[in-house]
């Protein structure tokens, strides 16, 4: 699956949980909402994964543990520890789409949200297109300078 870096910022005048709730509802190219807070939503790829970190980190502790018994009979096994290693290899290597989107109060009615993450072309354009139709805030009003004023 190919991903690309994906980041985006905008004001609207939506609130964050109007804009992570009509986000949380749409439909987009494969992806589910894994974790949701108050003022967030992370997108990841809706089928699991059976090989992630907590595997690699008990394979590279089995690794260590074994090596470490073969070092009893000689010690030209220590040789065998950068090993432990290996597992992680296949995580490093790994770019799945996975998306942070947040939405804070900034000012009174404005909303900023920002998306941050990896994300499939086709994820881009389905959170280009939701996000750019956000509504933007109306400018704030310019106080006019008084005209007069002399002593």
């Amino acid at each position: 699956m190919r991903t690309r870096p994906y980041q985006f910022s905008l004001v609207t005048d939506r609130s964050p949980a109007d804009v992570l709730s009509q986000l949380a509802q749409r439909s987009l190219p494969g992806i589910s909402v894994a974790e949701r807070g108050d003022s967030y939503l992370v997108l990841r790829p809706a089928s699991r994964r059976r090989y992630g970190a907590d595997l690699a980190v008990g394979a590279g502790l089995a690794i260590v543990l074994v090596v470490l018994i073969l070092t009893a009979i000689t010690p030209i096994f220590v040789a065998l520890l950068p090993l432990a290693m290996a597992p992680a290899v296949p995580i490093l290597l790994d770019h799945r789409p996975d998306l942070a989107v947040s939405a804070l109060v900034e000012d009174p009615n404005v909303t900023r949200v920002t998306a941050h993450g990896e994300a499939t072309a086709e994820l881009a354009a389905a959170l280009d297109a939701y996000l750019g139709a956000l509504p933007r805030p109306a400018p704030a009003p310019v106080a006019a300078a008084s005209a007069g004023g002399g002593v």
